[in-house]
């Protein structure tokens, strides 16, 4: 499975958001979705996000909504990611 994902800050917090089709921003299936892409962003917090004419539907293990607030997701660099790949390892040595 592909998904777009983006890395911002939002009311000083920075947060990983993907945007699944908007079935999966919900409880139950997006919880799924959000274990499965944890280990892809180890030390963000992550939320999903469906951008809808007239507003954002968010899902998240945190208060999204207010979070968000009136921030414009959709015009967010994205980057496409494969949950059926493992995550990458970082390029830097690790301290122990």
């Amino acid at each position: 499975m592909k998904i777009r994902t983006a890395v911002t800050e939002l009311k000083g917090v920075r947060v990983a958001v993907a945007f699944p089709p908007p079935a999966w921003v919900t409880p139950g299936m997006g919880d799924a979705l959000l274990a499965r892409l944890q280990p892809y962003f180890p030390a963000l917090p992550v939320m999903l996000a469906a951008v809808r004419k007239h507003g954002v539907r968010t899902h998240a293990t945190f208060q999204a909504q207010a979070l968000v607030g009136d921030a414009d997701l959709g015009a967010l660099e994205t980057v496409e990611i494969d949950l059926d790949l493992p995550p990458q390892l970082p390029d830097a040595v690790l301290p122990f």
